[in-house]
């Protein structure tokens, strides 16, 4: 009589695991995504003021930790999946809109000067490129 030999390291692919959280589960964890990069975004523009005032020059170090965090962060996102970084990409935009227009009292965070006009350009040229750099590659 046959005996049935036990099947040791069988491995389950990425795409048959996803097939399996199926219903709201991707979904949550994109928009879980999303909500990170408007955390960052939040954090950069908080930290996009930061000078370095030495002498009569100054050192926008601030600026720079900003937009460097932002693109590490998507790109970390899009790391984990090519989906992940357009969705954290999303999620720092739409923070940055939010945070544009101010508070009600007049709270800024981004302020209509050189500092705060380069953080938005540049944060958003860096964060929609390093979300969609590579893509045209397969």
């Amino acid at each position: 009589m046959p005996t049935a030999t036990p099947v040791r390291n069988v491995r389950v692919s990425m795409a048959s695991r996803s097939r399996r959280v199926g219903g709201a589960g991707p979904l949550l964890v994109w928009l879980g995504v999303g909500v990170a990069g408007v955390v960052v975004a939040l954090l950069a523009c908080w930290v996009s003021r930061a000078v370095w005032r030495p002498g009569p020059v100054a050192v926008p170090w601030g600026l720079a930790l900003g937009i460097a965090g932002s693109g590490a962060g998507v790109w970390l996102a899009k790391a984990w999946a090519r989906s992940a970084g357009y969705a954290a990409a999303t999620g720092w935009v739409v923070g940055i809109a939010y945070l544009v227009p101010g508070g009600p009292g007049g709270d800024l965070l981004i302020i209509n000067d050189r500092y705060g006009n380069g953080f938005l350009l540049l944060g958003v040229v860096f964060v929609v490129g390093t979300a969609g750099w590579g893509s045209w590659r397969r």
